[in-house]
């Protein structure tokens, strides 16, 4: 639950409070969460009441004296300190104040001059930048005896480490809360004298290759609330952070390019500051294996439809010519032809036996080097039959400019397309292709499939809404392969 200070036109509320001083050995010299059983230990309590779960004064009408706190904050210099508190000031329209000793938070808008968050230095407030403190914010001050502070809004830092010229003396602090012409909230307000040192370094820092992907792992840092990775490809740096706001003690690394070593360093971080570097540690990525693939785009198609198979070099450097082979079913696809891709000639293609091609190919010039993933024929088929029909790469032989040699077979590649049957079996749906089929198909020759007789039969057997050669060509195909079709009887 959250607490409500409410106070008339113009009239300021002045709160006081002094906090029961701990031993130098505590942690906490305050945890006050502000619900109705813990409003803070105060006097004269018969101007206000609980509504709604807030603190509310009575009338609205109260002058300073109406409601304090009966105890003090004792600040010791010597010490570091942690203050935490969530202050909501979206409601007050004209002025809102809380003072917590090392920390204040103010808003006008009577005079934007005093407007932020203050940090004690010496016996002055010192305003931190331009930070804006209307809203319902958690608030978070590390004030240390070293003479620096760091300061977080919502968890996330504003400031780190900034210099202090002159500590306060060790003293008890009053707290002070005002406003005006509105309210305020304050859900809780947490002060420690035992801030944490900054972590040591990470240890045990290890770098291991899985699936060619770098994975880091350390053994965690005491205190530490989280780490940085850092990276190069130089065993003694420059290092260079690649990760930061790590919450675990292991991290994958997936900007690693395959074929280099990567050295690792990771550092702990708290809100104290930074430690020093870890251990060093590396990892070799293989080099990406130099291969000829297959790439069908389509997955599915339908008999009588062609589609491209592109044959493309991957992970190479300074190829000038490639001599491969490939098989394919012709009981499912026929090859129809290749289609040249700019810089890269076709020298030979043998396609004496149905099911096997072999291609020499060489490149038109230095400037159509292959050194990255590169195209280098386009291959036509055509599907005649219903099946899983797949383009397998057998073996590649390529070369450079001093040298010849094989891919390995497991880089020689293959892919697979679904050929599907068209929704109908034959034109006159009788059930089998003949003659007639073809016949009325060059009927319809030139129409669209719409003006066609679709209640006698289907004229559009390839399925792109008008009759043409494909649609002949395929029934042709149908035919040859009809057992039941014995012309000239």
């Amino acid at each position: 639950m959250k607490m409500k200070f409410i106070l008339g036109l113009f009239s300021v509320l002045l709160v006081s409070m002094t906090l029961a001083f701990h031993t130098a050995s505590a942690k906490t010299v305050l945890v006050n969460e502000m619900d109705s059983t813990n409003p803070f230990k105060r006097g004269d309590v018969t101007k206000v009441t609980m509504k709604d779960g807030f603190l509310v004064h009575k009338n609205d009408q109260l002058s300073s004296s109406d409601v304090y706190w009966d105890n003090a904050f004792q600040y010791d210099n010597t010490k570091d300190y942690e203050i935490s508190v969530r202050y909501d000031t979206s409601l007050a329209s004209s002025v809102a104040d809380l003072d917590l000793g090392l920390l204040r938070i103010t808003k006008s808008t009577v005079n934007w001059a005093n407007k932020g968050v203050y940090i004690k230095d010496g016996t002055s407030w010192k305003r931190v930048g331009t930070v804006d403190p209307n809203g319902d914010f958690i608030w978070k001050l590390v004030y240390k005896a070293d003479k620096t502070y760091s300061l977080y809004q919502n968890n996330t830092s504003i400031l780190e480490n900034q210099p202090i010229t002159t500590l306060p003396q060790s003293t008890t602090f009053t707290f002070n809360s005002m406003a005006s012409n509105g309210s305020t909230k304050i859900d809780y307000v947490r002060i420690s004298d035992n801030i944490p040192d900054a972590p040591a370094a990470p240890k045990s820092l290890t770098a291991t290759a899985q699936n060619n992907t770098p994975v880091l792992n350390w053994s965690a840092a005491t205190t530490a609330t989280s780490y940085t990775v850092s990276r190069s490809v130089y065993a003694n740096g420059p290092f260079e952070d690649i990760a930061q706001n790590i919450k675990d003690v292991t991290y994958t690394d997936a900007s690693a390019k395959a074929g280099n070593t990567y050295y690792y360093v990771v550092k702990a971080s708290n809100e104290s500051g930074t430690s020093p570097a870890s251990n060093t540690a590396s990892v070799t990525l293989e080099a990406p294996r130099s291969s000829l693939d297959v790439i069908i785009a389509p997955e599915t198609i339908k008999v009588g439809e062609t589609f491209t198979a592109d044959i493309a070099l991957k992970n190479v450097q300074d190829i000038y010519a490639e001599d491969f082979s490939l098989s394919y079913d012709p009981t499912l696809v026929q090859y129809v032809g290749y289609e040249a891709v700019t810089g890269y000639k076709v020298y030979n293609e043998t396609k004496d036996t149905p099911g096997a091609l072999r291609f020499i190919i060489a490149s038109q010039g230095k400037s159509f080097v292959i050194n990255s993933d590169t195209t280098i024929v386009k291959l036509k088929f055509k599907a005649i039959a219903a099946g899983s029909a797949k383009i397998d790469a057998l073996k590649a032989r390529v070369a450079d400019t001093t040298k010849e040699y094989d891919l390995e077979t497991a880089n020689v590649l293959e892919d697979t397309i679904l050929i599907e049957k068209p929704r109908f079996l034959d034109v006159d749906r009788s059930g089998q292709y003949t003659l007639l089929d073809l016949s009325l198909d060059a009927f319809y020759f030139g129409m669209n499939a719409a003006d066609t007789n679709k209640d006698l039969h289907d004229a559009d057997q390839t399925e792109d809404d008008k009759v043409g050669d494909d649609d002949l060509t395929y029934i042709v195909d149908q035919i040859l392969q009809n057992k039941e079709y014995a012309p000239n009887k």
